[in-house]
């Protein structure tokens, strides 16, 4: 395992209401994992929604079913997926309705935009951080999931969308890209499964770990090759190593945070 640099993963803080670091969630117009929400949205320091995520909210809000009653700081997008009475709805509560028509981006970055744009106006500081934890489905469309894939890269190679980490909370997962070489994430009982996977998405990458079931040490995973997925956690602490393109990790929620779960 490396000695240089590590960097240090909290991810259960973000469901137990004890975040690391201030975090802002993003609702894309994807089904919603709502026991997540609940998990997340209390400790939030920003909620938007991305376009129709707002209809989601707006539905999930009225089904009243363990939900801690939040309204957005913003709705974004283009709105060609908002409903009317939802957006009615909201503005009558004094939500601020944002219409961004940019056909050269998506919602998603529009939101994400947005949120540095907040995070300057509010401490006037280029500098200021804010993590980011999209609500987002993975178990409809493939190329609607590769998406979202693609925009957790997206946001963390570019300083104008992102500065912070970025998570994607889907149906079943909680998934990252993990940070340039070392990485160490802490993990504590009741908020995961056992199953995890490194996922070499933007290709060839030599992978050593600790901390599982099955580790390695200086494996090479690609597509078509080689792919550490199902593996276990068998420690509270999992160091991952690697040395080419960053690898997604993917974690799977306790079954008490998804939406198949009792």
């Amino acid at each position: 395992m490396s000695s240089g640099v590590w960097t240090t993963w909290h991810p259960c803080g973000l469901l137990s209401g004890e975040p690391v670091n201030p975090f802002a969630i993003i609702i894309l117009n994807q089904p919603l994992n709502g026991k997540a929400l609940d998990a997340v949205i209390g400790s939030a320091s920003l909620l938007v929604c991305a376009d129709g995520g707002a209809n989601r909210l707006c539905e999930y809000d009225q089904d009243k079913r363990n939900f801690k009653n939040r309204l957005p700081d913003a709705i974004v997008g283009d709105f060609d997926s908002l409903s009317k009475p939802v957006e009615e709805h909201y503005r009558a509560q004094g939500v601020q309705v944002i219409e961004d028509p940019d056909q050269y981006s998506t919602d998603f970055t529009k939101c994400l935009k947005w949120i540095r744009t907040w995070c300057h106006k509010s401490s006037k500081s280029p500098s200021t951080t804010m993590d980011v934890v999209v609500l987002g489905g993975l178990g409809g469309r493939v190329d609607q999931g590769f998406s979202q894939i693609h925009h957790l890269y997206m946001a963390e190679n570019d300083e104008a969308l992102l500065k912070g980490r970025i998570y994607l909370l889907s149906e079943q997962s909680l998934s990252f890209v993990l940070a340039n070489s070392n990485n160490r994430i802490h993990v504590v009982p009741g908020y995961f499964e056992e199953n995890v996977g490194i996922i070499p998405v933007l290709g060839r990458t030599m992978i050593t770990t600790s901390g599982l079931e099955w580790d390695v040490t200086e494996w090479t995973t690609e597509f078509g090759g080689q792919v550490s997925t199902s593996n276990h956690i068998r420690s509270d602490k999992i160091e991952i190593s690697f040395q080419g393109p960053r690898p997604l990790f993917t974690m799977e929620l306790h079954k008490s945070l998804t939406t198949a779960g009792s």
